[in-house]
């Protein structure tokens, strides 16, 4: 029987490993260009359950590849699962630095949620929420200032999880401008004027979409529209 489930066992994991390995081996030998079909078919198996690792090597691949539009668009959405990430940081601050049109401010909730990942943020709200509630059931049987003091405090901690939590997890649908330059428009349509440019790589928040076009916030607070195939939503 212990044969069986080994063999079943193997028989489930053992292609995943084999084609994880081969895609370490294409970025070690910095084969961009093969490494990325085996990525994106990862990130379709995977779906909403892709991690930071997967994201930051897609954006990797397409830096190399110049192509800047995707390489932001991946790289944001690495930042958002992990934001601890180093190389993640010095990449994304190299592929910013390029660029030359202002990007929409980020609020001091947006700013908050990049000092730990929701699943971090998660488990420590589980993890003070109870605390607080063994600290209270402790001063429930033997009030001592101590445990007061120690359960408030996770209580706050509890609370200010939450907080992070439900701000990482409901932040403004941002996108990433793909041409190498991309009109913005006065209205949803080909028949309004132009209004400025922006180029590949450049964030915007997408504030509404109609038809083939999307009502974007970009270059610092300036709202336009812009067509939706020249935009790449962060994952």
């Amino acid at each position: 029987m212990r044969r069986i489930l080994l063999l079943l066992w193997l028989l489930l994991w053992a292609p995943g490993w084999a084609e994880q390995a081969k895609i370490d081996q294409l970025l070690e030998q910095k084969r961009w260009s093969e490494a990325v079909p085996l990525l994106e078919e990862q990130d379709r198996v995977q779906n909403s359950d892709a991690g930071s690792r997967l994201y930051y090597n897609l954006g990797l691949c397409y830096q190399h590849l110049n192509d800047l539009g995707r390489a932001r668009a991946y790289y944001q959405a690495s930042l958002r699962r992990n934001p601890w990430n180093s190389n993640l940081q010095s990449n994304l601050a190299l592929l910013k630095a390029g660029l030359t049109e202002p990007e929409p401010e980020e609020t001091w909730t947006q700013t908050a949620t990049h000092c730990a990942p929701p699943a971090l943020l998660a488990a420590s709200m589980l993890l003070f929420s109870w605390a607080a509630c063994g600290f209270a059931w402790m001063y429930r049987l033997r009030p001592r200032e101590r445990w007061l003091w120690s359960g408030l405090g996770c209580f706050a901690l509890a609370a200010l999880s939450t907080t992070l939590w439900f701000a990482a997890r409901w932040q403004p649908v941002q996108a990433v401008v793909l041409p190498e330059t991309a009109f913005l428009m006065n209205g949803p349509g080909g028949e309004f004027t132009q209004s400025l440019n922006v180029h590949a790589g450049n964030l915007v928040e997408v504030v509404r979409e109609q038809g083939d076009w999307a009502e974007v916030e970009a270059l610092g607070k300036l709202r336009a529209w812009i067509r939706r195939d020249e935009l790449m939503m962060v994952p």
